[in-house]
């Protein structure tokens, strides 16, 4: 699995993501905004295979994690995490990016590329996504990739945005190709 943009790749994670994955994953100012938990390297390493290796990619009722990487360098700069319902009626998304790779259009592409597969893919008719409403340039990003602002829901004492993209309103993004 494979898909390019310009700037931007979706593709499997690899060991050798590990340093990269756990710098942006231990850092503050990005965690602030996330619900996951600091791994150890350990198990960071085994979360890594696992993504790397679990077929089929979209498996109803489990997030699948996917590299995003820089296309020239095919560095990891972040993850995007993917969900399909057991009932395989809606799907969920999330982003990471590394610090150093935001507001350069990365997530916003990633986001496309995503889209794309899981509509391709499956039959979900939409796709859910939230954002932490301090975390501006996520909500913003939504609204650019086509997001439905639904409301504002609180989750774990955190007031998010809530978003969906539905299949008939998806416009397929033609800045990219699949390998």
């Amino acid at each position: 699995m494979r898909l390019t943009s310009d700037t931007t790749t979706l593709r499997r994670m690899r060991a050798d993501d590990l340093m990269a994955f756990q710098a942006y994953r231990r850092d503050p100012a990005i965690a602030r905004f996330q619900n996951w938990e600091h791994m150890d390297d350990t198990r960071a390493a085994h979360f890594l295979h696992h993504s790397a290796t679990v077929e089929p990619l979209l498996r109803p009722g489990h997030w699948t994690q996917i590299a995003v990487a820089d296309t020239e360098t095919d560095a990891l700069i972040g993850d995007i995490g993917l969900r399909i319902a057991k009932d395989e009626a809606e799907g969920e998304t999330g982003i990471t990016l590394a610090a150093a790779h935001h507001g350069r259009g990365h997530a916003q592409r990633a986001m496309h590329l995503a889209i794309g597969l899981m509509f391709r893919t499956t039959r979900i008719a939409r796709i859910r996504a939230w954002a932490d409403i301090r975390n501006t340039k996520s909500v913003t990003m939504l609204h650019r990739v086509g997001f439905a602002f639904l409301g504002h829901e609180v989750t774990d004492g955190i007031k998010e945005a809530a978003f969906e993209l539905r299949r008939d309103d998806h416009e397929p993004y033609a800045g990219c190709a699949h390998n």
